[in-house]
Formats: C-alpha cells, sequence, structure tokens
C-alpha cells in the first residue's frame, strides 16, 4: 500500500519547485490561511459557492427570475473559469435537486465513465506494481470521459427558467475579457507545480507563462475556454458530447495521444454514448430528521450516514467541549471508512447492500465492537443478507480537487452540487480552454489482489467511486438544511462533524462550519491545525490510544444552508474563497 505523504500548504508561489518535497495525496488542494472571516447571508434566496465572482453571477440570475438549477449552471460555468484547480466543464458531479412545486427529491449522477478502451491494468507498471500516484495522475488513462455539462443540461431542461444560453455569459465574458487570479488560484498552480506540469506544455502556457502563476495584479484570460462556452450556449449542452464542441474534444484527445503513443484514446461512441443516471436518493432517519444523500458510486454519502449512526449508539454527545464526542467521531469515521471502501462500486455491477450495511441491528454490532476495541483497526463488516466477504481489501483512494455549491431560490427549490476535476487542476491536460478530469484514478489501481476482484476496480464504461456526498435535510416532509463540502477521501468526516455541529450541538451555520475539523487516517488521526474557530477543547485530549496524531490544515469548502426562523440561512467555508450572498 502506498504511504501517505507530507502535505505541502505554504508554497513558494514564485519558484516552480517541482524537485520540492510532493503534495500529499491525502488532502485536497490548499487550505486558505486562518484567520479569514465567516461569509454569511439570510434572505429569501441565498446562494452560498466557493468564489466571489460565482456567488455574485447566480444571485444576479436569481434577481432575473431564474432558479436554483439557473443558477447552479451559472456558477458552475463561472467556477470553471475562475476555480479550475476543483472543478470544470471537464469533470463530474452529483446533484440533489429539492423540487418544491411537485415536492420531489431528484438525485442526478453526472460521474465520469471509463471510456471503452480501457482495461483494469491501465495505471500498472509492467511489473505489476501500481504506478506512483503523481505519475497516474499525468497519464491520459486517467482521464474519465466527463458529465459535468450532461447533468447541467438534463436539470436545467427540467427546471431551468432563463434560456440556456444566458446562464452562459457570465462565464464566458470572464474567460474572454479577463480576471484578475485570486491568491488562492495561484496557490493552486504553485500546488501543481509539484505534483508535476512538464507533461501539459499546454497548461504550462496558459497557466504559468515563464514558469510562473499569472500577475495578480494583471487579468487573466482564457480564450479557448471562451470559446467553448460560446459553443455550449449556441448549440445546446448535446453539442459537448455529438456536435462542433465534441469534434474539438475529440480532436484534443488525438493531439494528446502523440504525447503518449501507447494512450488508446477515446472514440466519438465514447462521448456521444454517455447518459446522467437518475438514482434514488440514500436517506435515514436521525435526530428527528430525514439525511438524504446520494447513493452509490458515491461511498461518501454512506459513509456520513453510517458514521452518525455509530455516533447515535453511543455516549451522549452533549457538545463541542466534550472532547468524548470528538474521540467518538474520529472512531466513527474510521469504522464507517472500513465499510464503504470495501463494499461500494458502480451499482451497474450489481447490488451494494447500502440497507444492509445502514440496518439498526448491524449499526448495533459495529457500535458495540467499536466500543469494545477502541485500538481496533476496523476491518470491513458483513451486513445481513452477506453470506462472506466477495471481494478483496483494496488501497485507500485519493481525491482533491473538488468544490461544492448550495443554493435556495426564492420558490424553495434547492440544489445541493459537488463536482469535481479529481486532483488539483485535474490531469494538468487541457483540451479546448477546459481542463481535464484525472477521475479514473479513483479506481483501485490493482483490480485484483491475492487472485480476488476489487469492487471498485476500472473497467470500461464504469463509474468510479467518489467521497462526494452532497445532503438535503427534511423535517416534516420539508427540506430544512443543505450541506456538502470538498474535502478529498474526508469528505464525510467534514459533513458528520458539519452535521453533528448543526443537528445536535444546535450551533449556527457560520459556526458549524469554522469549527475544526478532525479526520482518522489509515495513517492516524489528523488534527486541524489553525481552524477558522479555536478547538473548543485541548487537542492533547484528542488522543486516541496508540494512534500517532498530528496537526495540519485540513482543507475543506463547505456551503452549508438552514432554515431557521422562517429564512434561509447560508454560509460559506473561510478555508475556501467561499462567499454566502442573499435576496432579502
Amino acid at each position: 500500500m502506498l504511504r501517505a505523504l507530507l502535505l505541502i500548504l505554504s508554497l513558494c508561489i514564485g519558484s516552480t519547485a517541482v524537485g520540492a518535497a510532493p503534495v500529499s495525496r491525502d488532502d485536497p488542494e490548499s487550505s486558505d490561511p486562518g484567520g479569514a472571516a465567516i461569509s454569511t447571508a439570510v434572505g429569501s434566496a441565498v446562494v452560498v459557492t466557493a468564489n466571489p465572482r460565482a456567488s455574485r453571477a447566480a444571485l444576479a440570475v436569481l434577481h432575473a427570475g431564474g432558479s436554483a438549477v439557473d443558477a447552479l449552471v451559472t456558477a458552475q460555468a463561472v467556477l470553471a473559469v475562475v476555480e479550475p484547480q476543483s472543478s470544470g466543464l471537464a469533470g463530474g458531479g452529483f446533484l440533489l435537486h429539492w423540487d418544491d412545486r411537485q415536492q420531489q427529491l431528484e438525485v442526478l449522477d453526472g460521474r465520469e465513465i471509463a471510456p471503452q478502451r480501457s482495461r483494469p491494468g491501465d495505471l500498472l507498471q509492467p511489473s505489476g506494481e501500481p504506478l506512483p500516484w503523481r505519475q497516474a495522475t499525468s497519464r491520459l488513462e486517467a482521464i474519465g470521459v466527463p458529465g459535468t455539462v450532461a447533468l447541467l443540461w438534463e436539470a436545467h431542461q427540467q427546471h431551468g427558467r432563463l434560456p440556456w444560453a444566458t446562464t452562459l455569459k457570465p462565464a464566458i465574458r470572464l474567460a474572454r475579457d479577463g480576471f484578475r487570479p485570486s491568491p488562492r488560484l495561484r496557490r493552486s498552480l504553485g500546488i501543481a507545480q509539484r505534483i508535476g506540469v512538464d507533461h501539459s506544455p499546454a497548461f504550462q502556457a496558459l497557466y504559468l507563462p515563464g514558469g510562473q502563476p499569472p500577475p495578480a495584479d494583471q487579468l487573466f484570460r482564457n480564450p479557448a475556454l471562451a470559446r467553448s462556452l460560446e459553443l455550449l450556449a449556441n448549440d445546446g449542452g448535446p453539442s459537448f458530447y455529438d456536435g462542433a464542441l465534441a469534434e474539438r474534444i475529440l480532436a484534443g484527445m488525438a493531439a494528446l495521444q502523440t504525447l503518449q503513443p501507447g494512450f488508446r484514446g477515446w472514440t466519438a461512441a465514447d462521448l456521444s454514448s454517455y447518459a446522467v443516471v437518475r438514482r434514488q436518493p440514500l436517506c435515514r432517519q436521525q435526530w428527528n430528521h430525514r439525511l438524504c444523500t446520494m447513493p452509490p458510486p458515491s461511498s461518501g454519502g454512506l459513509a456520513v450516514l453510517q458514521t452518525l449512526a455509530l455516533l447515535e449508539r453511543g455516549k451522549e454527545l452533549t457538545d463541542a467541549s466534550d472532547p468524548h464526542t470528538w474521540r467518538q467521531l474520529a472512531r466513527a469515521q474510521a469504522w464507517a471508512d472500513a465499510d464503504r471502501l470495501y463494499w461500494v462500486h458502480d451499482p451497474i455491477d450489481g447490488a451494494i447492500p447500502t440497507g444492509a450495511l445502514l440496518n439498526p441491528r448491524y449499526i448495533q454490532a459495529r457500535s458495540a465492537a467499536m466500543q469494545a476495541s477502541p485500538a481496533q483497526r476496523p476491518a470491513p463488516g458483513l451486513p445481513p443478507g452477506m453470506a462472506r466477504y466477495p471481494f478483496a481489501l483494496p488501497d485507500q483512494g485519493r481525491e482533491q480537487g473538488t468544490t461544492h455549491l448550495a443554493i435556495v431560490d426564492a420558490r424553495g427549490n434547492l440544489a445541493s452540487y459537488t463536482s469535481s476535476v479529481e486532483t488539483v487542476f485535474g490531469s494538468r491536460h487541457l483540451v479546448a480552454g477546459m481542463v481535464l478530469n484525472n477521475q479514473l484514478t479513483d479506481f483501485s489501481f490493482q483490480p485484483v489482489i491475492n487472485g480476488r476482484p476489487v469492487a471498485n476496480r476500472r473497467r470500461p464504461g464504469r463509474r468510479p467511486v467518489s467521497s462526494m456526498a452532497p445532503m438535503i435535510v427534511f423535517r416534516h416532509g420539508k427540506p430544512v438544511l443543505s450541506v456538502g463540502s470538498p474535502g478529498g477521501r474526508s469528505i464525510p468526516h467534514v459533513l458528520s462533524r458539519v452535521l453533528l455541529a448543526s443537528l445536535v450541538w444546535q450551533e449556527p451555520p457560520a459556526r458549524a462550519v469554522g469549527l475544526p475539523h478532525l479526520s482518522m487516517r489509515s495513517s492516524g488521526l489528523a488534527v486541524e491545525k489553525d481552524p477558522p474557530l479555536p478547538w473548543p477543547v485541548a487537542t492533547d485530549q484528542l488522543m486516541l490510544n496508540d494512534q500517532p496524531m498530528r496537526r495540519q490544515r485540513l482543507g475543506s469548502g463547505t456551503a452549508l444552508l438552514q432554515w431557521i426562523d422562517g429564512r434561509w440561512q447560508g454560509a460559506a467555508d473561510p478555508r475556501r474563497e467561499g462567499t454566502a450572498l442573499a435576496i432579502p
């Protein structure tokens, strides 16, 4: 199993630093330094995104009479321009949408897909060992067929009120006319340099001219992306998959193939056959609320629900000042992770025992084992109905570049949406001005271990498992909270802490997103260093038996909406450039 590397967050922006210490695979792109104010907003319609430009553009759409989905399309398109390190048109995502008129919760899966020429061992060395992580992220075999545009288009066709082209205008303008790059974007480019950009001359030319990030005081333009957005606006979402834009994408992939001659390439059918999948939400009743999230291929949604279920079985959770609660949270994270990393795969390959993994008797047994053996490293459980363990135990997954946004419009419609390009700036390959994802590194590199298949193994047409877990919480049948976050494989750790703060500790939204995080990993307990709000307990009280503990920055980007006293309140995680805005 590959060993986790130390996160390098303090970057010298002016240095190429390719030979410097590598960036950790266990954490997302940079966490902004502490001290930033927590952005909040209260009103009848609220937007929370990871970037102020995206929030302002989305709010303008709501002011113009647009729906939550209209604002979502606008925000995601703008983020593709101003926050390309985290998401974009050539990535994928998950959407939970509440239609207030129909009183219906919809779930859209826009996860990337392995192309038909994919092979299980594509990210293995000739020796059969996994490729080193940094090398794997840059391989063309790491790029999945994108689902973001298909998801946005399908949601807009059903719930949009403004013309599709109108929703894309702010992004086109920013890409064509330029914007001043934010400190976060420039820091993320430093991280990309450390991961490696030598394989992509196009990325270097656009984002690192002369080996340096674009100056903070000069306008940065991406004319190729502006042209792609214009084609998308004029021809509609399907053009990404079977039209002029699809032709540009396929030509770009063919050109990249000359840089990696062994790559088998994409076919036109890989794009034209892509389809969004409508799924049933994964829900559980807890703490007098109904918590709904993304089902598989998300493993993060299951992990959040299981973590909270394990907590519910334990001691009274009192408040944030009780170190026992924090230790229980860390243990529950580890036990939930053991199950999700083993059992979850693309549902196309058969049923996943999500219901059994949340069965009260199973949770009770897991909780008892967790309490009886606090020092035990948890193994996956055998839920009811499963007679045996069918899979090999996989290695740990790695996820990084992700964003989340939450929007509620004046009609009561909600969008909780998480999207990603995987690593910081994805593969660092560019096609038609778009950052290409490296989501296929979310498959297990080793398809078979000790003669047994890994559940989340790479095969053509499959969607890799993801930690992304957008959520909407209901009380008495009405939505009262929407939340999600980036954070790589720590997403369910972040969200379980935020939900604990909101639903049990009764913390207001600003404190719910600003309180510290902890994350239980195979290498030990990671405790947030310099959180936006101070630790309510002494961190040395968080030690778990003989488990090592390290203090580090834990990047998240939580977007939270909560119904309080007849109005929506929004809060944006200050660990990024998050901004909450509202219509009174």
